[in-house]
């Protein structure tokens, strides 16, 4: 959409236009919950309370540096892991898709361990649609991320499911010898 319907009027700016690109916390003294905690690896363990409750932007500051993550649930997220505030409406999806496109691993600013700086991310040039743009962009993905949330939720509950039946049915517990197929 942004590509090929590209208006040549649209400006040129940098992603810190777009966002404001936040540092995130220790989560060790926090007791266990109901809220992900993301690291660069994904979700470590789940906290009593968010660091944050709005649409996000996950972007790894150390390791696994393409581990770009969208969320849009309240979270809590680890000092390996920058999380973004929007500066504008409906720009979440957009900056999401836009940082997942690009090759964070090439911009690696680490000796040791691969790093990020916001002085890198805060630099990259992107193109910035028009606010309607934006909520057409918004209109268009937002039922498919909803369905992906949904599929993620199914996916989480058949797992449960699955972790707390398999070791019944391993141990004999659960018999399953006179079921027809």
């Amino acid at each position: 959409m942004f590509i090929t319907n590209a208006d040549p009027l649209w400006k040129i700016g940098h992603l810190s236009d777009l966002v404001s690109i936040k540092y995130g916390k220790d989560h060790k003294k926090l007791t266990d919950g109901r809220f992900p905690v993301y690291g660069s690896g994904g979700i470590m363990r789940h906290v009593e309370r968010p660091l944050y409750n709005k649409e996000s932007v996950l972007i790894p500051r150390k390791g696994t540096l393409n581990n770009v993550i969208y969320v849009s649930q309240p979270f809590w997220s680890v000092d390996t892991m920058f999380y973004t505030e929007m500066r504008l409406p409906n720009v979440a999806k957009y900056v999401y898709h836009f940082v997942k496109s690009k090759d964070l691993t090439s911009m690696n600013a680490g000796s040791a361990v691969p790093s990020m700086t916001t002085a890198i991310l805060n630099a990259m040039e992107v193109v910035i649609p028009t606010d309607s743009a934006l909520k057409a962009f918004e209109e268009i993905v937002s039922p498919m991320y909803n369905e992906i949330q949904k599929n993620d939720e199914q996916s989480r509950t058949l797992c449960s499911i699955r972790d707390a039946l398999l070791p019944r049915l391993m141990s004999g517990e659960i018999d399953i010898s006179n079921i027809q197929f």
